[in-house]
């Protein structure tokens, strides 16, 4: 039953209250066993500062590419929705086509997180990382992929760091945030006060988040449930209900300090498009980047609207750079049934195709 109209009418004759009951008896017994269905990849924790990890996967073929990478994630979501399930695992699907994974798990914020800088996740735990990662390969720079929030970190540190980045790869990461999505109109100054916020609250709370991302799309849990009621016999659905709904309900704080200069210096003022952006003490240039350099985007991306993560690819200087914008959402762009056959060839192209380095180190692709 696929007419909006008809399964409208389905839910009406059968009550929401009943199917309502049943969605959310069936989500309490998931999220009651953990996270034991999802991120099941093998992989080994290479380093542990405070609460974040750096992750590598083990890999799959005896001779993986030299080079390699890095996946960055939101500062505010879980890092396996790259590797949700064995069937949906972006990751899982990289390592096939021969790559050396590595990824930076953020952790879970805490009170002692509440006062670090926004800087300090990119010219320290992130720049720590990719050192890690350098030295556990052996490789003289690595590829980084971020996604969301993430693919804004991954670029910031290219710029300050150019020497440690052998690619770069923006995953729905947004660089305009004076865009036409919703939460460039939510975060305007004459509706949100960050200081406020940040002042009472501290860390901003994750239940917080979760209603402001349910706000965007407020009818989307009640077509989950519908969804649910059609379709819980089905053994595959279930697996991807199950695994969804974990990560769903598996937020993080967002640090205080992180959450103040994020709103006012790049909703507010948008000072990234603009060139007047610090970070670290150093003005960011995006088109100080030479890396190679894919920008993917979602065209329908409720979060990060497909032109604001696009003009990524205006302003880099890079002789080699691609940008592709794919028919599908945020998330579905990575976890999506389509993104096997889209976003995954791709990316697995690209970051195949990479040229090996020179002999005796150095940049030589």
């Amino acid at each position: 039953m696929s007419d909006p109209l008809e399964r409208a009418a389905a839910l009406w004759s059968l009550g929401l209250q009943q199917v309502w009951e049943r969605y959310t008896a069936a989500q309490e017994a998931i999220l009651a066993q953990g996270r034991a269905l999802v991120s099941q990849t093998p992989a080994t924790v290479v380093r542990v500062e405070g609460r974040a990890r750096l992750l590598r996967y083990t890999p799959q073929v005896p001779a993986p590419h030299p080079i390699p990478l890095l996946c960055v994630p939101s500062l505010i979501n879980r890092h396996y929705v790259m590797d949700l399930i064995p069937e949906r695992s972006l990751v899982r699907y990289l390592l096939g086509r021969g790559l050396d994974v590595y990824m930076l798990d953020w952790g879970t914020a805490t009170s002692a997180d509440r006062y670090r800088p926004f800087d300090e996740y990119i010219t320290g735990l992130l720049r720590r990382a990719v050192a890690a990662v350098r030295q556990t390969s052996g490789s003289s720079a690595v590829s980084l992929l971020g996604y969301c929030m993430g693919g804004l970190f991954a670029a910031l540190y290219t710029v300050l760091y150019p020497d440690d980045v052998a690619a770069l790869v923006n995953l729905a990461g947004p660089i305009n945030y004076h865009d036409d999505g919703i939460y460039s109109l939510w975060t305007r100054p004459e509706w949100m006060d960050a200081d406020l916020y940040v002042d009472t609250l501290g860390n901003i709370p994750a239940p917080l988040l979760n209603m402001t991302f349910n706000l965007v799309r407020p009818t989307n849990e009640l077509v989950q449930a519908l969804n649910y009621w059609e379709r819980g016999e089905d053994e595959g659905f279930m697996r991807r209900f199950a695994a969804m709904q974990i990560w769903l309900n598996d937020p993080t704080p967002f640090p205080g300090e992180a959450f103040r200069k994020y709103i006012k210096d790049f909703y507010q003022r948008n000072l990234l498009v603009q060139g007047q952006l610090e970070v670290g003490g150093q003005r960011i240039d995006l088109g100080a980047i030479r890396a190679p350099t894919l920008t993917i985007a979602a065209r329908h991306d409720h979060i990060a609207p497909w032109r604001s993560v696009t003009l990524l690819h205006d302003l880099v200087s890079s002789a080699d750079k691609d940008v592709i914008v794919l028919e599908s959402g945020h998330i579905g762009l990575v976890i999506g049934a389509s993104a096997q056959t889209t976003l995954w060839p791709h990316l697995g192209d690209w970051l195949a195709a990479l040229p090996f380095p020179k002999p005796g180190g150095g940049r030589g692709w």
